[in-house]
This record gives C-alpha cells, sequence and structure tokens, in this order.
C-alpha cells in the first residue's frame, strides 16, 4: 500500500534535484578555539575518552529550502560547523539528527540549553566533530520553527528529505556566501550521515532516499547511536514515545490513516494534541507511562504484541512499515554504536536489525559498549565515529 505521502515524495524527486538545499540565509555567530572547543564538551563526554580538538571551529546559523513529508517546499534551521584553518583543507562533511526533543517549537534542537534541561550537550557534540576537522551541520527537523506543522516526527520521508538537503546546503553555502567564509576548508565530495536515537532513523532514511531523491550527492555512509529505525519495535519497547508517533502520524496522512482514539485509551487520546504539542522530551517522559498497557487500547495492546497489526489494524501498520528506516536495499555502511544498558532501544532488537541490514547488502560494524546507557552512545562512540567516518569517506584525516 502506498500512501499518498509516499507517492507525492516519490514523484516531487526530480524537481527536488533541482530546487532544494538552496541557502536562504547564513548568519556568523562566533570563533572557538581548540581549547574552547574541548572545555565546553567536558559534560557532553564525562568519563568518556575523545580526541582533543585539531582546529577551531567557526560556527554558523544556516536556514535553507527542503521538502515536507508530502514533497511540498519548506525551510529549514540548521547550524553548521566549520573547521579553522589558513591551509586550503578538503574536508568530509557530516549532516547530524538529533534524538527526540518533543515536537513543539519550543521544542526545536537548537534551542537547547544543556546548563538548564539537557538533551544531548548538541552544540557541544558537533563543535567536536568540527574540531576534529568534519564540516558538520545538525538541522532541526521538518515542523520546526513552523507554527502551522508540528515536527515530523519519525517521518522517513521528512528526516530523508532534511538529511540530504543539509548536505547540499553546505556546499551551496560555500558558493553563494562564500565572502561570509572565513576558513581555508573546504567540503571534499565525500558526506555522511549520522544520528542519535530518532537521529538514527534519518540518518539511515538519508541512505534510502540518496539514490532517487539526491543523485547528485555522493552519499558513503551513515551512523546510528542507540538508533531506532523500527517504529514498530519503539512502540513496543519505550511505550511513551508513542503519542508523539501516533499524533504526527494522524497531521501527516489524516484521520481516516490513523485514529488515536483506537490506539490510545481514551484519558491519552483525549489531550493528545495539547499534550504533545505543550511538552518537550524531558517532560512527556514522566507524564505518559512507560509500561504499554495503561497507554494503548486492549485492541491496539493485543494486535502490537500478538503481531496482528496487518490483519486488525492494516492502514496503521502501512504506516509503520513505510516509515522503517535502513532496509531499501542501499549497500552502504553502517556503524551501529550500541549500549548494552540502553532500555530505548534494546540489544536484542537492534541486533536484530543489523541482521536485517546486512541481508539488504550492506557492510554493518555494530559496536556493544559495556555498562553503556542509551544517553552515553555518542560520548562513548565518539572516537569510533570519527574513524568511520574518515575512512568511508576517503579523507585523510589531521
Amino acid at each position: 500500500m502506498m500512501t499518498m505521502v509516499a507517492l507525492a515524495a516519490a514523484t516531487g524527486t526530480l524537481q527536488a534535484q533541482q530546487s532544494t538545499g538552496t541557502v536562504v540565509s547564513l548568519t556568523f555567530q562566533e570563533r572557538l578555539t581548540p581549547t574552547e572547543i574541548d572545555e565546553a564538551a567536558v559534560p557532553l563526554f564525562e568519563e568518556y575518552e575523545h580526541p582533543d580538538a585539531v582546529f577551531g571551529v567557526d560556527v554558523y546559523e544556516i536556514r535553507f529550502t527542503t521538502r515536507d513529508a508530502d514533497g511540498s517546499p519548506v525551510e529549514a534551521l540548521a547550524s553548521m560547523y566549520l573547521p579553522v584553518t589558513d591551509r586550503r583543507r578538503v574536508s568530509p562533511v557530516l549532516a547530524f539528527g538529533s534524538g527526540t526533543t518533543g515536537i513543539g517549537d519550543q521544542c526545536a534542537p537548537s534551542l537547547e540549553q544543556p546548563e538548564v534541561i539537557r538533551w544531548g550537550w548538541y552544540r557541544q557534540n558537533m563543535q567536536a566533530y568540527a574540531g576534529q576537522g568534519v564540516i558538520t551541520i545538525f538541522p532541526d527537523y521538518v515542523g520546526f520553527n513552523d507554527p502551522d506543522i508540528p515536527q515530523r516526527y519519525f517521518s522517513k520521508a521528512a528526516e530523508g528529505h532534511l538529511m540530504l538537503d543539509a548536505l547540499r546546503a553546505v556546499r551551496n553555502a560555500f558558493r553563494s556566501h562564500g565572502d561570509l567564509i572565513r576558513t581555508a576548508a573546504v567540503p571534499g565530495t565525500g558526506n555522511t550521515t549520522a544520528g542519535y536515537s530518532q537521529g538514527g532513523h534519518a540518518a539511515l532514511a538519508a541512505l534510502d532516499m540518496n539514490e532517487r531523491y539526491a543523485p547528485d550527492l555522493r552519499l558513503d555512509g551513515a551512523i546510528g547511536f542507540g538508533s531506532t529505525n523500527n517504529v514498530e519495535t519503539l512502540m513496543k519497547e519505550a511505550g511513551y514515545y508513542s503519542p508523539y508517533i501516533i499524533y504526527t502520524y494522524e497531521q501527516i496522512y489524516g484521520e481516516d490513516m490513523v485514529d488515536p482514539a483506537a490506539l490510545l485509551q481514551e484519558r491519552w487520546a483525549s489531550t493528545l494534541e495539547e499534550d504533545t504539542l505543550r511538552m518537550c522530551v524531558h517532560e512527556f517522559q514522566y507524564y505518559y507511562p512507560y509500561e504499554r498497557e495503561p497507554l494503548y487500547t486492549d485492541a491496539f495492546y493485543d494486535a502490537l504484541y500478538g503481531d496482528r497489526l496487518r490483519e486488525e489494524f492494516p492502514r496503521f501498520k502501512a504506516l509503520l512499515d513505510e516509515n522503517l528506516s535502513g532496509l531499501d536495499g542501499h549497500g552502504k555502511p553502517v556503524l551501529m554504536i550500541q549500549g548494552n544498558q540502553d532500555i530505548i532501544v534494546t540489544n536484542q532488537a537492534q541486533e536484530a536489525f543489523v541482521d536485517q541490514l546486512r541481508a539488504a547488502g550492506s557492510e554493518v560494524e555494530l559496536v556493544e559498549m559495556e555498562g553503556v546507557r542509551h544517553r552515553h552512545t555518542r560520548p562513548a562512540g565518539f572516537g569510533r565515529s570519527v574513524a568511520f567516518i574518515y575512512r568511508v569517506t576517503g579523507t585523510t584525516a589531521p
């Protein structure tokens, strides 16, 4: 079953190749020294080892064009991090997707104030990549910074468009706004995508969509940190994310395809829009039950855990299948960083997904890290991810 969203995204491919990734604005924000980068990264890395910054970093705000889940044009906001050097240096380019922060505009990753509410120390994380010589772009997901639509949570099409257009925007920034760029580092032809949790879903969505949506762009591989690629599995293992998923899919696909009252118990379904839009991740994880039974209707619970969604909830099952990312046979290498103390994405689920990735033709390196929780996969796996980026892009490391 192909939904109208999937059809629109597919038929919009040719025009997207020429009209997206255009830089709307580029604003210089600050320059950081290697010492400043390392000092700022201390609360991110905690006790985990990481390489010291080799380069200073220039930070920019960049706005660029991309496409929504249905292929309609939208704008996205991102931060771009450029390694600072006086000598010409060809750098790999990385687009990084955040983990879940929420779906309302106030939850945009770019608004994180980790000293107040920690979502991921994302700015420090991206500075650390650029400090290793990697040109890095960190976009807010489609729907953030737009009062008319919520974040397109776990939408494979919207995420894939965004990640690929973010990589395009980096190169376009050097072409159209070169007078604002103060470093001799330039983007090479090599590109990778990466992401934490939801961001892993986005990173692998870009691999799936690369040939169809952005054949002009060479995407060399992807990295997932506690990656959540199978939305159905996430709904089984960490139920408190489900209201976000259900509300978002209702907004994208319509009430005929998604009926929250059939999936969530009345106490949650009756205030779904109000609750999901007002709460960011640090709030909803304490509001919705982690256990699944008091969250779902009896019928949906039984079908979900009895693997009968295709028979009993066929329309919703079709949407879950449509938004499964990474398994379209792209054949690109993937690095999966998994903590064995992860309660959001269990080792069993990740190992099963990796088996599917390998069966679909990808070379997959699965790194299972002892004593590492979900949120620590990024600092614990940082060094391995940098090495992977340089290896798959064929770029010389500093």
